[in-house]
């Protein structure tokens, strides 16, 4: 007789895999760990889970450093169809329903746990649509790196491996949408956590290629900004909204430029971008950001 299946996701679907992945996050180091092996994993679904992995990460680390977190374990589990994440700890479960709602996750909720359920063949699709966007935005810049004189054109840098590289064009693309959606309809809750939570995990990889430090630096600091600040960002006008989206279409040509298709010094666009950036911080006035006086419900926001 066939042993049952032992499926610990909610949805209980007949199709996972029996292998499953326990990850177990008590403090800072562990969901560090779990970061670092989730960012390791193959480039499916690597790519799948950045956004949800994203603010996962950000309300963790926001409940660690305000010493409000007990033990918990998250279950991976997965099928041909779908990648599903279990929270088993009645108070994070609790907590994190309230995301799930907001973001409009697949998920299903008990007294101990939730799961959450991502779709693999949605993302293949989102995936084709950005490649279609991708061929088409290269065209486009080819075109505009051409029509200017240079006396020597220098060719992509190719020191950022590979599957980061494509993490970065994906996450681009996706901050180029959130502020497209944002010069129709003004910074929303919801578009300002997607773009801020975005930002983050770009400079996240930045961070670890140093020849570029000038420029990922700015964009830390960007980052930060966003951070203490989500309030005054959400009340910008529509002029000052003009400043973020120039600044935002700036990090999609300086990655296409350098790292596509070529054509630019490796530090062209880091004081253009600076300044830009002090432009930004001039309006919205900023407080010392330090970690004393940081609020931490600023770090992640409901």
């Amino acid at each position: 007789m066939r042993r049952k299946k032992n499926i610990i996701n909610l949805f209980k679907d007949e199709k996972t895999y029996n292998i499953k992945h326990v990850i177990s996050i008590s403090d800072e180091e562990d969901l560090n760990q779990s970061w670092d092996y989730i960012s390791t994993a193959n480039t499916e679904k690597r790519e799948l889970t950045q956004t949800f992995l994203a603010q996962f990460y950000n309300l963790v680390l926001s409940y660690i450093m305000k010493k409000k977190l007990s033990f918990f374990e998250v279950i991976l589990e997965d099928s041909d169809d779908y990648l599903y994440f279990t929270l088993w700890n009645e108070k994070m479960s609790l907590l994190f329903k309230k995301y799930a709602k907001k973001a409009s996750l697949d998920f299903l909720y008990d007294d101990k746990r939730i799961s959450i359920r991502l779709d693999k063949k949605a993302y293949y699709e989102k995936r084709k649509k950005i490649e279609k966007k991708n061929e088409k935005r290269e065209k486009n810049l080819i075109k505009s790196v051409n029509s200017e004189k240079k006396k020597v054109k220098k060719p992509a840098y190719t020191f950022i491996e590979h599957d980061d590289l494509n993490e970065l064009r994906e996450l681009n693309d996706d901050m180029i949408e959130f502020i497209i959606q944002t010069s129709k309809y003004g910074f929303s809750h919801d578009l300002f956590i997607s773009l801020r939570s975005t930002l983050s995990i770009f400079c996240q990889i930045l961070r670890y290629y140093d020849r570029i430090t000038p420029f990922s630096t700015i964009l830390t600091n960007f980052s930060n900004l966003l951070n203490v600040n989500k309030d005054r960002f959400i009340e910008l006008n529509i002029d000052q909204l003009s400043l973020i989206k120039g600044f935002i279409y700036n990090i999609d040509y300086w990655l296409n430029t350098l790292f596509v298709n070529g054509g630019a010094d490796l530090y062209f666009m880091d004081n253009s971008l600076n300044a830009d950036y002090e432009m930004i911080s001039q309006i919205i006035s900023p407080p010392e950001a330090n970690e004393e006086n940081m609020d931490l419900d600023d770090i992640f926001d409901f």
